[in-house]
């Protein structure tokens, strides 16, 4: 089990050196560092000020945010993530999470493949056959 996950990490690891090592005779060491850097901090500038204008939007749509809508902001911490990771096919990786057309669609096609929630359906409500459960907090006096 352990085996195949191992060589996926390394397999991905070799590739990303081997981009960097060539991408690096080409353009030159500096240029290779300075471009690594700089799209670790664009990338989280970019990711912080969309996770903000995400949540907003749900704030203001004053209806039960779909599974989609959800599964963005942890696609916005992967693509932060992946920028921050040095190299430049994470990099690649992180831009596309970026884009929100290509962030929903990936978000649409995850909840499609392992299903939704109650903001997925018409109206926002769940079925019949689900159960929900409200808690009230009592405050202590």
């Amino acid at each position: 089990m352990c085996g195949p996950i191992l060589f996926s990490i390394f397999s991905f690891m070799a590739i990303e050196l081997l981009v960097l090592i060539e991408l690096g005779g080409a353009l030159g060491g500096f240029n290779t560092i300075f471009l690594v850097l700089f799209s670790g901090a664009l990338g989280l500038y970019v990711a912080q000020n969309q996770g903000l204008e995400s949540v907003r939007r749900m704030q203001t749509q004053g209806v039960v945010p779909t599974s989609a809508d959800v599964l963005e902001g942890p696609l916005l911490i992967a693509a932060a993530l992946c920028l921050l990771i040095p190299g430049f096919v994470t990099d690649g990786v992180g831009v596309i999470l970026l884009i929100p057309p290509l962030r929903r669609f990936i978000a649409r096609r995850i909840v499609a493949r392992f299903g939704g929630g109650p903001g997925d359906r018409p109206g926002g409500q769940p079925t019949e056959d689900e159960t929900v459960i409200v808690v009230k907090r009592r405050r202590k006096s």
